[in-house]
């Protein structure tokens, strides 16, 4: 599934969201991947402004950033009701 997700963003040109294994923590970057390659990927970190190198094997989970964005919207409106 992560392959997938990764694909999307290269193909679509849309940011996804990813949970990566950095060294001893846990941490949520939005991307948008720009190559694939056999270990690594190559993407803009969209919150740092920077091009990066993430290595696939410490990548987590990866969704399109839409949902993560919709799901939280729900959330909040549920908090109000």
């Amino acid at each position: 599934m992560i392959d997938y997700v990764l694909k999307y963003s290269l193909i679509e040109h849309k940011p996804i969201s990813i949970i990566y294994m950095k060294k001893f923590e846990i941490v949520k970057r939005n991307i948008q991947v720009l190559k694939i390659e056999n270990k690594v990927i190559k993407a803009i970190d969209i919150d740092k402004k920077e091009i990066r190198i993430f290595k696939k094997d410490r990548i987590l989970s990866a969704m399109d950033s839409r949902h993560v964005i919709q799901h939280n919207e729900t959330k909040n409106k549920n908090k109000e009701l």
